[in-house]
């Protein structure tokens, strides 16, 4: 995943000496290694998983560890996380933020990392997050010769990358050059209606017509308006795309 890339990246750069033991993408998988491995010092840990809430994490295994959230939720939520003396990252994630939170991790004794945990009013979190939405993108400027248009986030069908630019399609079957990678468009994307099926789209679920099987346990991605190319789902997001995404 991108965002796990990103902040492991971050580390490497902030502390050489670090040792990644591991990036896992689900509640589930997080929840199996937790049990069956010591539990590392710090955890960068995202709200919203591919399974459910990160907050089911914590509720099933209480890790022994000094955890950091990753999140998008706006203002109003954060000040729960700030409540409850637990660090966060909002997204876009800045090498920046990761120096500061590991330096907050190095300020704390281990006895004040557990009172953290012990003291986590995790249901008041809930209850927030329950309620609060996260902002995500609404529109995008487009620049043309004559001006400038606003191409509405609802009316792309599937953003792509061609001969290294990246390209919004709408559902007119218009493209929209745009001045983004496909990484910061896909951070600011709503996950129920965008899905990043590969390194060169992200397609809308509305514009999808039809899923075939394809080559080596890849997905074949019919869209409409239709795309030149063939938009395919790696076989690493086959399942998720088919029986979760698609089947919410």
């Amino acid at each position: 995943m991108p965002a796990q890339r990103l902040i492991e990246r971050f580390v490497k750069e902030v502390v050489p000496e670090a040792q990644i033991k591991a990036a896992l993408g689900s509640v589930k998988e997080s929840v199996n290694w937790l049990q069956s491995h010591a539990h590392p010092d710090i955890i960068f840990m995202d709200v919203q998983l591919s399974d459910g809430l990160c907050f089911n994490i914590l509720e099933k295994t209480h890790p022994d560890s000094f955890i950091i959230f990753t999140t998008a939720y706006d203002q109003y939520a954060i000040q729960a996380f700030k409540a409850n003396t637990i660090d966060y990252l909002l997204k876009p994630i800045r090498k920046e933020q990761i120096k500061s939170a590991i330096e907050k991790v190095n300020h704390h004794s281990r006895l004040f990392q557990k009172m953290q945990l012990q003291e986590f009013d995790m249901e008041k979190l809930l209850d927030v997050l329950r309620q609060e939405k996260p902002h995500y993108r609404e529109r995008f400027l487009i620049s043309k010769p004559d001006g400038w248009y606003k191409l509405d986030v609802n009316n792309v069908a599937y953003f792509f990358l061609e001969n290294k630019m990246v390209f919004a399609m709408d559902f007119s079957g218009q493209k929209h050059p745009l001045d983004l990678n496909l990484n910061q468009i896909s951070e600011g994307l709503n996950p129920k209606t965008f899905f990043r099926t590969n390194r060169q789209t992200i397609v809308n679920i509305h514009s999808i017509q039809k899923i075939e099987p394809w080559f080596n346990g890849k997905l074949l991605v019919k869209t409409k308006p239709r795309h030149h190319e063939k938009i395919t789902v790696v076989r690493e997001k086959a399942t998720l795309f088919r029986d979760m995404w698609l089947n919410a």
